[in-house]
């Protein structure tokens, strides 16, 4: 199984997608209603999805609309579900590139959306956080057991490589 973990419009073939709220753009409905809660540091409720059913996770401009205190929970929540040997796929902006972007003058979607979120949505799942850079993400996910953490370009979301970052990792 292969699972989109905040999925909005993109609920792509073979995959299970998961989001708060159907996104109204989207080709159909999400196949979980499920919106992360947390308790300070600890998730609330797990994903309803039996431990190591998913051969990979996928989460795109999620982590970065989660706490820094509760990233290390949501982690762990995926990890639960993949397999020895399945890969947490992440897609991100990288702070550090939003920034020169912001220094530069670019336009408010390369470089304030990345640090704050989309506020054209009013929305608050559409608003930011927390932020990452390669290190720190990398830090993060290695620090809640995943191995061979790998950052690269993104693929998705337009492939925006001057503003965002994709993060590939193995659970052991």
């Amino acid at each position: 199984m292969k699972i989109s973990f905040g999925c909005g419009k993109h609920t792509w073939d073979g995959f299970y997608c998961i989001d708060a709220v159907p996104h109204p753009q989207a080709s159909r409905k999400p196949d979980l209603i499920y919106a992360a809660e947390f308790d300070d540091q600890n998730l609330i409720l797990q994903i309803p999805l039996e431990s190591e059913c998913a051969d990979e996770v996928h989460a795109y401009h999620l982590i970065e609309h989660v706490f820094a205190w509760e990233a290390p929970a949501l982690v762990k929540e995926w990890m639960r579900l993949l397999r020895p040997g399945g890969r947490l796929i992440l897609e991100l902006p990288d702070i550090l590139l939003a920034a020169r972007n912001l220094l530069n003058g670019s336009r408010d979607q390369m470089s304030m959306w990345p640090l704050y979120g989309d506020w054209n949505h009013r929305d608050p799942y559409m608003m930011h956080k927390h932020g990452y850079t390669p290190a720190t993400i990398s830090a993060l996910l290695e620090s809640c057991g995943l191995v061979n953490v790998n950052t690269m370009p993104p693929q998705t979301h337009g492939a925006k490589v001057k503003r965002d970052m994709r993060v590939e990792a193995i659970k052991p």
